[in-house]
């Protein structure tokens, strides 16, 4: 299988350091492959490698994904690939290169042959593949991949590291591949054993590098949003989800922002859109310190223009429903001032 020229030299064999290859990258490499050569990637599927397309936006050639299934020869891989190819045939039909006067001038390796067009062309007009299982695999194979696209078709296949067998049957198909014209992408999702098969597509691999993925990113937060250590917090938010009028409005433990850029410390529940702010209040909010900052804070909600409704804790656990509606008559006063329905 031929090599990218320019990368293969510098790139690992085996158990030998790999060059990297940043995720963000990856898109326009494939597009910037030639006829017959071959990109191999350490540590990605298929599936990361179509994201890494997708990322890339509007492509220059077409690509191929290969599903190979259980396949355990080369030529049980080859005749899914050619009948996935002809039905891809079928579907652009009759938007095929070849049929104009001027495929005549092109290149010899980039010709289609003819006869065989003529003979796709009645098949395709009939409905059906250009599928003709009598011609050698490697010839149809190439008159199928001018055809679908004359600047060359990317494969993409996706070697199982786990298993020899299966990735020597798709490690020969693939060969014979890049012999026919395509590019190819091998995907390795993890790193294989420096040993046969595998050594056929070691030399010259990359490891895909990826970009660090931020912690909120990859924090899923807990469904409450309530304070862990507030009993009663968490009471008046279930008791707000099961009430078909206030259900989804308040945010629980929610940051206010005022004016300059200014953030309040957290409320206990928060409807921003109708500007309601709602505390639930210990015992240790009688201090005189603790009565004196929740007055202050009062002020500057309301300048903000948060209407704001202070409820005990002991008022919440005597008559949890009166709670409720307390909430809801401001929820109303809060619609009607801002003209909500």
């Amino acid at each position: 299988m031929s090599a990218i020229p320019d990368r293969a030299d510098a790139a690992g064999c085996g158990d030998a350091p790999r060059r990297r290859l940043p995720l963000g990258e990856l898109g326009r490499t494939i597009q910037g492959l030639r006829a017959g050569e071959r990109l191999v990637l350490v540590g990605i599927g298929c599936d990361g490698v179509g994201a890494a397309l997708d990322a890339a936006g509007a492509a220059e050639r077409g690509v191929l994904f290969l599903e190979a299934d259980a396949a355990r020869t080369a030529e049980a891989v080859l005749d899914r690939l050619l009948d996935d190819f002809a039905d891809l045939a079928l579907s652009r039909w009759p938007d095929w290169h070849g049929l104009d006067a001027a495929a005549d001038a092109a290149p010899d390796d980039l010709r289609v042959s003819r006869p065989w067009l003529r003979a796709a062309a009645k098949r395709a007009g009939a409905g059906a593949p250009p599928r003709f299982r009598h011609l050698d695999r490697g010839f149809e194979l190439a008159q199928l991949l001018r055809t679908i696209d004359p600047a060359g078709v990317a494969l993409v296949a996706e070697v199982d590291p786990s298993s020899p067998v299966r990735a020597a049957a798709l490690i020969e198909a693939l060969e014979r591949c890049a012999a026919c014209g395509a590019a190819l992408v091998v995907a390795l999702p993890a790193a294989p054993p420096p040993m046969p098969p595998f050594d056929r597509v070691l030399y010259g691999a990359y490891e895909v590098l990826r970009e660090p993925v931020a912690a909120a990113v990859r924090f899923i937060p807990a469904r409450s949003r309530a304070h862990p250590a507030s009993a009663v917090e968490r009471r008046m938010e279930d008791a707000l989800a099961r009430d078909a009028d206030l259900a989804g409005l308040f945010e629980g433990n929610a940051r206010v922002l005022l004016g300059g850029g200014r953030f309040v410390p957290r409320v206990d529940l928060l409807w921003e859109a109708g500007g309601v702010v709602v505390e639930l209040d210990g015992p240790e909010h009688r201090a005189a310190a603790a009565f004196d900052a929740d007055r202050h804070r009062d002020y500057e909600l309301l300048v903000a223009g948060y209407l704001v409704l202070r409820l005990t804790n002991a008022q919440v656990e005597a008559d949890p429903g009166l709670a409720i509606e307390k909430i809801r008559a401001v929820v109303r006063r809060a619609r009607a001032l801002k003209g909500f329905r």
